[in-house]
């Protein structure tokens, strides 16, 4: 969790490639507002739900080709896409087991869409345009986008990098040792995605897998000796909506930035 946002600013389109958002799960830990509400669908700002929010900054980098992975009360997010349509090349992909496994399960099902240039984004993530940019600039194979600050904590999806490159990423890693922290936007080109649907494959063949995080996938490439490295982005552009905590520093930024008036003038 961030303390808050950079200011929104209007920028360069990007290249278009797809996006895979992954948004399949519950999200028990904002009980009681995903009771009956999917996370995704939870408004950020005066009528302005996160799934929009990532919308419009995947649409400013110019990305407007994208799948969601969806699970719980997928029909509440694919009823709120049909006035999508039009601007972007939008569908859905539904994991049947999204209440008996975690994500990495959820990034299997797309797998027959990752023969080209894609990247995974979180379903929880809230982030700005540049992101995205700065994340297409990247000419490697794999590249996850990482943030560094001061202090990490237990529940960060933590990172150990060394010479320009990701050495272990795990909620595990002792916060003391850590020296980056994992955005959940990763980026595959190349040789990137067919290492990455490989690795998926042998994963999901043992069912100690069931319940791992799609980034455990990374470490195994990690540790198969393939590089991943690293695009940095700023503290101040980009949120996890995962406690209730976070909720209210991304409603005081969608404030500050006056988000909802520029995105639904722009409809």
């Amino acid at each position: 969790m961030l303390p808050f946002f950079g200011l929104y600013k209007k920028v360069d389109k990007g290249k278009i490639i797809r996006a895979i958002l992954i948004s399949a799960g519950k999200g028990t830990r904002l009980y009681p507002l995903t009771k009956n509400t999917p996370k995704s669908l939870l408004e950020v700002g005066e009528g302005l739900t996160l799934l929009e929010a990532q919308l419009h900054s995947l649409q400013e980098a110019g990305i407007v080709d994208v799948t969601i992975i969806v699970g719980y009360r997928a029909e509440q997010i694919e009823a709120k896409l049909h006035k999508y349509k039009k601007d972007f090349n939008i569908s859905t992909i539904y994991n049947p087991f999204y209440d008996v496994s975690n994500n990495l399960l959820s990034v299997w099902m797309a797998r027959h869409l990752m023969q080209d240039e894609f990247i995974t984004i979180n379903g929880d993530d809230m982030f700005t345009a540049d992101v995205i940019i700065n994340l297409m600039k990247s000419k490697h194979n794999i590249t996850m986008v990482m943030d560094e600050k001061e202090h990490y904590d237990e529940d960060d999806m933590k990172i150990i990098h060394h010479d320009g490159l990701v050495k272990e990423v795990s909620k595990q890693i002792d916060p003391a040792k850590a020296n980056g922290e994992s955005v959940g936007i990763i980026k595959f080109s190349g040789h990137g995605p067919q290492i990455y649907v490989n690795i998926l494959e042998e994963m999901v063949r043992h069912p100690e897998n069931k319940n791992s995080f799609y980034l455990k996938a990374i470490q195994e490439i990690i540790n198969k000796g393939y590089p991943v490295h690293f695009s940095k982005c700023n503290p101040g552009d980009w949120g996890e909506l995962d406690f209730h905590p976070d909720l209210m520093l991304i409603r005081e930024y969608v404030t500050q930035t006056n988000l909802v008036a520029k995105i639904f003038d722009k409809e």
